[in-house]
């Protein structure tokens, strides 16, 4: 019988029941249907054991499924292409577990390596030849006779030092072992060995390349342990999954393990249950309990059963895998044993809520190094209209990444150091180009941001003014020492003039914010001018008042805000203690992360989680609060999975408490966010509302009557707050966005104190 390989129209899956996140052995489990099938392994009858997924480095779709032969009439490695085809098949031994690494420096060249461990008595090693995916043999060696029979294998490469290690366990024991290819032959030193603790059978292996863990399938009434992957780390590890004897949710035996990866630490380990035909899902940074999954009969392929080895991707391969798949060695098939495949978009579909569906990592960039820093890139943010009858022109202007200096150039002069915003006066008519270069230690920007615009007469008959309207801005009176206002011309191409309180003119565009505001009446003024030179005569103007808050007790105020922010990946957030911090105080902190996860051990003592709202891949928005003591720290750290994240804590006087439970919710890629309304039990109950969008470039418009009390950059978001006067429901309050992004929220009440 020819092999099969079969690709469905329509993928169905099934999930039975509802409730997949309980941990229970017996909770419902979803099905999910194989896509693709190899052809048999060679060998029989106990032949395939475990499959390991190469990822061309150019053109995904030919990328190959390797797989392992560990019977004695077969005895081999088999190549299959991703509609199941067997491309190439190497006798070379009865080999067990595989793995892939890329980026391998072997001889002169860097190479994708793929290793497998060989039950007669080695650890062989091949480099994939990129043009058809073929295998050349790389090296051999033995591991110390303490390794009976190689069984379980997995590679691991050092974020630090940037080496490669091979792992290798059988009956309990483990192995570590540096790899060298410098001679252009794969050589190992063992650099690590221990017993694992309870019963001796151990073979799945993998390791997370990001996280620097090693974990292992423990057979029999076991589980999986999870090690340093580092040379030098512990040799004591931690159990993370038992099985239903010890009280887990997992059926022994536990065979193949495999790591999903996500963005900034997100992502999940995947885990065979050979005894009950199913596969377990767990997060990827606590390895808490997802729920199962099995794969039945469908699409014309028969269900998978029995299984030893498995491997994912999160990588779009195209074809029959535009979003990743999973792989399995199935025991059970109709003639020989085989591979099933799975897409991933099924397996994450088939959740309540659905699993990560996240290609940004590429497994191709292990090794690779980091990418050359590049010379920064500049933007103009404003410019004079085109055309105009101005003689004055203004430029803001910033840059990627922030920090640089700038060299600015009107009309071909040479370029003279310069800040945003610059300004420009007596202008003649015709024709002017600005341009405007950033710089920092990586160089200068090779292609300057340009503008050109032409100053004319006024058009003839333009004498109309266009009309200046304010959009928005403060309630009428609150409490925050800042206000920020929207506005717009009735004329397109106008420029803009604002005043506060009766200051001078200056030049703005919306929105234009202020800080530090003083207690008391405050008037914001803005003029727009049109393109023929026309002002407004008179200005839009809002009048409001900034109070104290000091009304025997029950008002709340905004005192100050601190804030830090990580531009790299790490794993603890730091974030100063606000300025003037008193016993007593209501701290409240928004921190925003790039699809990480911070976990429920992860906040400072004494912080209390109010929200955490991880429902899209990114951002993950959380919410914590803490009446401040006599005595309180410089700073307070939160735990997280590796990310980079941005955070803030706003200090109020005059609250109790939460007033009442916060909502949350978050979207896709939007131009505006709403979070549901809250509904206080008191008066003057001080809304706080946190918003992220997954950009450090959007800017944020505040909700109607909140006013942003803090924005960060990098993982942009803000908080915003605003009194509600009288008690019941806030109502939904919604940010808008510069342009379409995911977004994450929260919304709180604070209490105000008794008198």
């Amino acid at each position: 019988m020819t092999f099969k390989s079969r690709f469905a129209a329509v993928l169905t899956v099934a999930v039975l029941l509802v409730g997949l996140t309980a941990p229970g052995a017996n909770a419902a489990v979803a099905q999910v249907l194989a896509t693709v099938e190899t052809a048999p392994i060679p060998g029989t009858p106990d032949a395939a054991d475990d499959p390991a997924i190469w990822i061309h480095p150019t053109d995904p779709s030919k990328s190959t499924i390797i797989g392992t032969d560990k019977s004695r009439d077969g005895r081999g490695l088999v190549v299959y292409d991703l509609s199941g085809r067997q491309l190439f098949y190497y006798p070379d031994g009865r080999m067990n577990n595989v793995d892939v690494r890329y980026n391998f420096p072997l001889g002169s060249s860097k190479v994708g390596l793929v290793g497998a461990s060989n039950r007669e008595r080695s650890l062989d090693f091949y480099k994939v030849n990129d043009a058809d995916g073929s295998l050349t043999k790389a090296g051999s060696f033995l591991p110390t006779a303490n390794i009976s029979t190689p069984r379980g294998f997995s590679f691991y490469h050092s974020p630090d030092t940037g080496k490669y290690f091979a792992y290798v366990t059988d009956v309990g024991k483990m192995e570590q072992w540096e790899l060298d290819g410098s001679t252009g032959s794969v050589t190992g030193k063992l650099v690590r060995s221990w017993t694992v603790s309870g019963p001796t059978h151990t073979e799945g292996l993998v390791a997370d390349d990001e996280m620097k863990r090693i974990y292992v399938a423990q057979e029999d009434v076991g589980g999986i342990w999870r090690y340093g992957a580092e040379p030098g780390d512990s040799t004591t590890g931690t159990k993370v999954v038992s099985t239903t004897e010890n009280g887990g949710d997992i059926i022994q035996d536990i065979k193949g393990i495999s790591i999903y990866y996500g963005s900034g630490g997100a992502g999940y380990l995947l885990a065979a249950s050979q005894g009950s035909n199913r596969f377990h899902v767990y997060t990827r940074d606590d390895n808490r309990p997802l729920g199962a999954f099995a794969i039945p009969a469908g699409n014309g392929i028969d269900a998978v059963t029995g299984m030893d080895g498995i491997d994912v991707t999160n990588f779009g391969v195209g074809g029959p895998f535009p979003q990743g798949f999973f792989v399995t060695q199935d025991t059970s098939n109709e003639v020989r044993q085989n591979f099933k495949a799975v897409p991933w978009q099924s397996i994450a579909g088939a959740y309540s809520p659905a699993l990560l569906v996240d290609a940004a990592y590429d497994p191709r960039k292990i090794g690779a190094g980091a990418p050359t820093p590049s010379a920064p890139d500049t933007t103009i943010t404003s410019q004079p209209a085109n055309p105009t009858t101005s003689t004055s022109a203004q430029f803001s202007f910033t840059s990627t990444p922030a920090g640089a200096t700038f060299a600015c150039s009107l009309d071909s002069a040479a370029f003279t150091s310069c800040t945003s915003p610059v300004s420009y006066t007596g202008l003649s008519t015709g024709s002017h180009t600005f341009q405007v270069r950033a710089s920092n230690e990586n160089g200068v920007d090779p292609t300057p941001a340009s503008y050109t615009w032409t100053v004319g007469t006024a058009p003839p008959g333009d004498t109309t003014p266009p009309e200046t309207t304010i959009t928005s801005g403060p309630p009428a009176t609150t409490t925050s020492t800042s206000a920020s206002f929207a506005f717009t011309s009735s004329e397109a191409n106008s420029t803009f003039q604002c005043s506060l309180d009766a200051a001078p003119r200056a030049a703005c565009t919306s929105p234009q914010a202020y800080t530090g505001l003083a207690v008391g009446s405050h008037t914001f003024n803005v003029w727009a001018t049109d393109a023929a030179g026309n002002t407004d005569a008179t200005a839009a103007t809002q009048t409001w008042t900034v109070g104290s808050g000091d009304t025997g007790g029950t008002r709340i105020v905004r005192e100050s805000v601190s804030q830090a922010s990580n531009t790299t990946a790490s794993t603890t957030l730091t974030i100063p203690k606000p300025a003037g911090v008193a016993q007593g105080d209501l701290l409240v902190s928004c921190l925003a992360l790039n699809g990480g996860s911070i976990g429920t051990t992860g906040a400072p003592a004494g912080w209390t989680r109010l929200a955490a709202v991880t429902s899209i891949s990114n951002p993950k928005v959380y919410g914590y609060y803490k009446v401040a003591t006599a005595t309180e720290s410089a700073g307070y750290a939160w735990t997280t999975t590796s990310t980079t994240s941005g955070g803030s804590i706003v200090r109020y006087s005059g609250a109790a408490g939460l007033d009442t439970a916060a909502t949350s919710a978050a979207g896709a890629a939007a131009s505006s966010g709403t979070v549901p309304a809250v509904t206080s039990t008191t008066g003057n109950a001080m809304l706080v509302g946190c918003m992220s969008v997954n950009s450090g470039s959007v800017t944020l418009t505040s909700p109607a009557g909140m006013s942003q009390a803090v924005e960060t950059g990098a993982r942009r978001f803000e908080i915003a707050d605003g009194i509600q006067t009288a008690a019941g429901s806030s109502g939904a309050k919604a940010w808008t966005f510069s342009s379409a992004r995911e977004w994450a929220g929260w919304l709180v009440a604070l209490r105000p104190k008794t008198p």
